[in-house]
């Protein structure tokens, strides 16, 4: 009976690990769109207003445009919904960073 036990909650606490590791608060905020396309500046910028945004947490931007013309600079307002990442996912991003950041170097021009 005791190696069932175990197992059981081994299981459970496993379970419990990949529920914090995957749980996200969603919040839903009004932004500032900035685009850019032009000779000097080729940019698109999201202001979001009175959200932090933190290591781990991913921002959907609603109503953003797929693409501006050539030559044109565009500042719209909309929403963004931010979901927060856990501790543990928090923890992890902060941990695995820096060796993720190599892979950019890993680029080549042939």
């Amino acid at each position: 009976m005791g190696p069932i036990l175990l197992l059981g909650g081994a299981i459970a606490l496993l379970f419990l690990l990949f529920f914090w590791f995957t749980w996200q608060q969603k919040v839903t905020v009004p932004c500032t769109i900035d685009l850019e396309r032009t000779h000097e500046h080729l940019h698109a910028h999201v202001d979001l207003e009175g959200v932090f945004v933190e290591p781990g947490d991913a921002v959907l931007v609603e109503g953003a445009p797929d693409s501006i013309e050539y030559g044109q600079v565009e500042r719209r307002t909309g929403r963004a919904t931010v979901k927060r990442a856990s501790r543990l996912r928090r923890w992890w991003v902060r941990t695995i960073g820096p060796f993720e950041v190599y892979e950019l170097y890993d680029v080549g021009f042939e």
